[in-house]
């Protein structure tokens, strides 16, 4: 319901943990999400919470039935008079604030995405207003207060044998960024205090830990609670792990596991002739993950495909698959999440002919389909250790090459192209003329 979460895992591993724990109050310092509280809920302890953050406090008073106490700025009234209404210091400020998160970075902002995106949401803000309210109100969040202080000056408060859990940021900035929307455009009695150094970290992880109940995790590891480690969870492949540190509790390891559906495709493979005409059939998620888990390269990280494409030769062979998400920020482009060619062949480049597949009209049509909007551009992101990828060089145009942020690789090269531009007979035609010579192996 709240903005923001963690994983279900660590949900399940806060509620696993407390049950070890006596009955009565629990300390929540940094709240955040209400993540601790949420998971907590009907285990009959007495949840006492703090945070510093615009939302946060907006949800707690709400949940301890203080007034909200935030009102829309007097120089926001131009773009947003139209939420005044809805502020009613209580459930409807809570829920205006919960949308403004979605919506509030682009108020004011140049671009027609922008644009669509804010007036999207005033055209349909008394339905979406009233729904948010709606679910607001079965919430079975309760705490038994809430207060809007510091974490070094209300852990100070807490009684010593009182259970704490407890998120902090151990880097700074995450929340104040998240919440700056909030604060640009409404005022309240925001709270002053200075962002934790190194030394205030430790100090907050010594008032967590200097009892004889508690619970904390990050996403990074802390060398000083290595002896408490009791948990490490990476829900996919692509999160962030967490770090799972208490005073008791099992140890839990949680590692992301696929779907996988047998294929039963047959392949293209070495010695066999690659022959037209070429076509397109869809594939289940567990299919692209049995053949990506197969033909791609382990070092890259999988992600969920909205449209996951197999390409055949005109034998039924699999030659190849690519894998396509709608674009972000540019309405119009197709993104491709992953493409790559069955292997081993006779055709070196044959990758190649699978990124022409993934660039024709057949696939453009069928990206329209699955995201209902015209698509006429296709972008995809390379990791390698060359400054351009031969795999896409002469079919799309390098935008941008900037170091990797990925382990083992030296540049992250974005490319892009327009899509729809030739089809599926016409790409065959050409990658052969150009790219499509078979390798020859001679006997010993």
């Amino acid at each position: 319901m709240f903005q923001g979460t963690i994983p279900g895992p660590m949900r399940s591993i806060v509620r696993e943990t407390a049950s070890l724990w006596p009955s009565g109050p629990v300390y929540v310092p940094c709240c955040g999400n209400f993540t601790i509280e949420r998971s907590l809920a009907g285990m009959g302890f007495g949840l006492h919470s703090s945070d510093v953050s615009i939302y946060t406090s907006a949800v707690g008073r709400w949940l301890t039935r203080q007034p909200v106490g935030i009102q829309l700025r007097e120089e926001s009234a131009d773009d947003l008079g139209w939420l005044a209404d809805s502020l009613d210091d209580g459930v409807g400020t809570v829920a205006t604030l919960m949308l403004g998160t979605r919506f509030l970075a682009s108020v004011g902002r140049e671009g027609l995405w922008h644009e669509r995106v804010v007036r999207s949401y005033r055209e349909q803000w008394k339905a979406k207003h009233a729904e948010t309210v709606e679910r607001l109100s079965g919430s079975d969040v309760e705490l038994a207060s809430y207060e809007v202080e510091d974490v070094r000056s209300w852990l100070q408060k807490v009684p010593g044998d009182a259970p704490v859990c407890s998120f902090p940021p151990f880097y700074g900035g995450g929340y104040e960024k998240l919440y700056e929307p909030l604060e640009a455009h409404f005022t309240w009695d925001a709270p002053q205090y200075e962002p934790l150094s190194d030394d205030d970290v430790v100090s907050v992880l010594g008032a967590i830990t200097d009892r004889p109940y508690w619970l904390t995790a990050s996403n990074h590891s802390v060398p000083e609670l290595q002896p408490y480690l009791r948990g490490v969870i990476k829900a996919t492949p692509r999160a962030a792990p967490f770090y799972v540190y208490a005073s008791e509790a099992r140890t839990r390891i949680v590692a992301p596991r696929q779907p996988i559906d047998p294929v039963k495709i047959p392949r293209l493979r070495e010695g066999e002739e690659l022959v037209g005409p070429l076509s397109l059939s869809l594939l289940k998620p567990g299919q692209f993950n049995a053949l990506r888990s197969r033909y791609l390269n382990p070092r890259i990280a999988p992600g969920a495909a909205n449209l996951a494409v197999a390409v055949r030769d005109g034998g039924g062979r699999l030659l190849g698959v690519f894998a396509m998400a709608p674009s972000t920020f540019t309405p119009d482009e197709a993104y491709v999440l992953s493409d790559f060619a069955v292997a081993p062949t006779d055709y070196p480049r044959l990758s190649k002919l699978i990124v022409m597949a993934a660039m024709s009209a057949e696939t453009q049509l069928l990206c329209q389909r699955a995201f209902s909007r015209r698509i006429r551009r296709v972008a995809t992101t390379a990791f390698s250790n060359n400054p351009v990828s031969m795999k896409y060089r002469g079919l799309l145009r390098l935008n941008k090459r900037s170091p990797s942020n990925e382990d083992g690789w030296r540049f992250q090269l974005q490319y892009q192209g327009p899509m729809g531009q030739h089809t599926l007979a016409e790409a065959l035609q050409m990658w052969v003329k150009r790219w499509g010579t078979p390798t020859t192996k001679t006997g010993v």
